[in-house]
């Protein structure tokens, strides 16, 4: 074998590690990104597979259990703002689509999670339960001022004085 074969040979077997590692790194870290309306338009297809959601933690769905750090909760879709002038993609849900999912979390509990609040759950459903691995809360996406009486008719309040 000549240098020149061997070096072309070593250069190839370094791509090709390379290559198969990258590949690897991809295929374990991707997550299909869903919001709960098209998840519910889609149910069953993603059963076991790594998944990233976007919904809202319903109302009275809170279970949470500080000792174990065990959290139950169940998320909605996140409901249109009227505000926003984006229109969102109607999608169109089977007749007795479920819009709801219970979903289990072991871990620390986020600083802003609650009640009414948009989460982003990394996980995966077996059993129509959703195990999330991985907790993310939003933050509001803009912060107004509490509309007064006084603001509302265009009266300019004060500054403070520091």
């Amino acid at each position: 074998m000549t240098r020149k074969s061997k070096f072309l040979f070593g250069s190839f077997l370094i791509v090709a590690a390379v290559a198969t590692l990258i590949y690897s790194a991809v295929q374990e870290t991707s997550a299909y990104f869903l919001t709960m309306e098209e998840y519910a338009a889609s149910e069953g297809r993603h059963d076991g597979k790594p998944l990233r959601l976007a919904g809202r933690v319903a109302e009275d769905t809170i279970d949470w259990n500080p000792r174990t750090l065990d959290l139950a909760f169940v998320i909605q879709p996140i409901p249109e703002k009227a505000e926003i002038h984006i229109e969102r993609v109607a999608i169109e849900l089977p007749e007795g689509a479920v819009t709801t999912l219970p979903v289990e979390f072991n871990g620390i509990l986020p600083d802003m999670f609650a009640e009414g609040r948009d989460v982003i759950i990394e996980g995966s459903v077996t059993g129509g339960v959703f195990t999330a691995d991985t907790l993310l809360t939003t933050c509001p996406s803009k912060y107004e001022a509490e509309v007064t009486e006084e603001s509302a008719a265009g009266v300019a309040k004060p500054a403070a004085a520091l």
